[in-house]
């Protein structure tokens, strides 16, 4: 694999599709399972000291530091240290934010800076040659308007291959400050998307969580280390519950 640059469980049996209600189930059942146009132009940076942390729909002037420190060792929460988590049978594809996701992680990915749909279609036979791991994808933020277009290209993979793999789908995450008004578009995108995926690929929310715990972002629109690291979190506990329900 080339290296070219995460009470009540309610389940929609009909699209295995985990719902938004669902993360604080997946994060409490975590120590039981763990025992628009391309504004995407630039590698992602992260900032390691004050980082600036944004609630959707906040101004550059008007910041909300709502990630509060928290015991990163504790599994029921979505802090939990990633170097306890196994993603040696994950695949990430993906835009920068993947990107940077993977550089934080040193996760195994098929992502580049500035990407979309295309770059889905030009992977396309890259990705089929991929055999019995958890495929995650996460990327759409560039180009939201396409979401017909990803639709389409999650209902024509083969069956089989789905079969033979564990094949998710991420929610685009939230941005802010000066990528705000992009939040509408983005839940349009979710909706359409989550909607119409196969059942033999599952969704997985991580928008719903970060718009209610906040994000922090450099730019409103890449996310700071541990931004990527509780979205890695999130998803390794959503696969891990998946799993567990037999999909």
């Amino acid at each position: 694999m080339i290296k070219i640059n995460s009470g009540a469980v309610e389940v929609d049996s009909s699209r295995h599709h985990i719902g938004k209600g669902i993360l604080a189930a997946v994060l409490a059942s975590a120590t039981v399972l763990s025992g628009c146009s391309l504004f995407d132009i630039s590698e992602p940076t992260f900032e390691t000291a004050a980082p600036r942390h944004y609630q959707a729909g906040d101004s550059p002037d008007t910041l909300s530091v709502t990630l509060e420190s928290v015991d990163s060792t504790d599994p029921s929460n979505p802090y939990m240290a990633t170097d306890s988590l196994d993603f040696s049978n994950f695949v990430f594809v993906g835009d920068s934010r993947t990107v940077g996701m993977g550089q934080v992680l040193d996760l195994e990915t098929i992502a580049e800076v500035g990407v979309g749909y295309s770059f889905l279609q030009a992977h396309y036979n890259e990705i089929l040659e991929l055999e019995d791991c958890n495929i995650v994808f996460n990327l759409g933020v560039n180009d939201l308007s396409h979401v017909d277009e990803y639709i389409e290209f999650f209902q024509r993979i083969p069956e089989e291959f789905a079969f033979d793999n564990h094949l998710y789908v991420v929610s685009v995450n939230p941005t802010s400050g000066p990528y705000a008004s992009m939040n509408a578009d983005i839940d349009y995108f979710n909706v359409q998307l989550s909607d119409s995926l196969p059942s033999t690929i599952k969704w997985i929310d991580t928008c719903s969580f970060l718009r209610e715990a906040g994000f922090g972002s450099p730019d409103g629109l890449h996310y700071d280390q541990q931004t990527y690291e509780t979205i890695a979190n999130l998803i390794y506990n959503n696969v891990m519950l998946y799993q567990s329900l037999g999909y």
